[in-house]
C-alpha cells in the first residue's frame, strides 16, 4: 500500500513538472514574437501578412518599399522566415539564388546587429524591417505588423 502511494506521488510530481516546463515554453515562445516597423514619416500605417511576403521576397511592393533583413545566424531571422514568411532559412536562401541568377531581383540588405538595422530604418523612409516584439522601439518607428 505505501509503495502504491509513493507511486502515486512520484506521478502527480512528474505531471506538475511536465505542465510547469509546457507553460514555460509557451510564455519563452511568445516572448519571441516578431514585429515589423517602418520609419515614422513613411506612408505605411500596417502591412497585411500577404503585403510583407512580396516586399521581402522581391514582388512588386519591393520596388516601393526597401526591406532589410538580419544576418543569416540570427534567431529573429529565422523566427521571421518561419512564422512570417512561412519558409525556412534554407528555402529563403534558395529562392533569392534563383532570383539572383535571372536578374530578377536582389535580396534585402542584411545587418549584423538589432541595433545596425534600427539605425538604417531610423535614417531611411520606406524602409521596412523587423525586430523581436520585446525590442525598445525608438521615437522615430511605427510598427506596422505584429505577429
Amino acid at each position: 500500500m505505501q509503495s502504491l502511494r509513493q507511486t502515486f506521488i512520484s506521478l502527480i510530481k512528474a505531471s506538475c513538472m511536465t505542465i510547469c516546463l509546457l507553460v514555460s515554453m509557451s510564455v519563452t515562445t511568445y516572448a519571441s514574437d516578431i514585429i515589423i516597423v517602418t520609419n515614422k514619416s513613411s506612408e505605411l500605417k500596417q502591412l497585411s501578412r500577404n503585403e510583407i511576403r512580396q516586399i521581402f521576397l522581391g514582388g512588386t511592393l519591393s520596388r516601393k518599399y526597401e526591406p532589410i533583413s538580419l544576418a543569416t545566424d540570427n534567431k529573429t531571422r529565422t523566427l521571421f522566415n518561419t512564422k512570417v514568411l512561412g519558409l525556412t532559412e534554407g528555402r529563403v536562401r534558395a529562392y533569392w539564388a534563383q532570383l539572383l541568377f535571372t536578374g530578377r531581383s536582389q535580396p534585402p540588405k542584411a545587418f549584423d546587429s538589432t541595433s545596425a538595422a534600427v539605425d538604417y530604418l531610423l535614417a531611411n523612409s520606406n524602409v521596412v524591417g523587423y525586430l523581436p516584439a520585446d525590442y525598445a522601439i525608438p521615437n522615430g518607428l511605427v510598427v506596422v505588423y505584429e505577429k
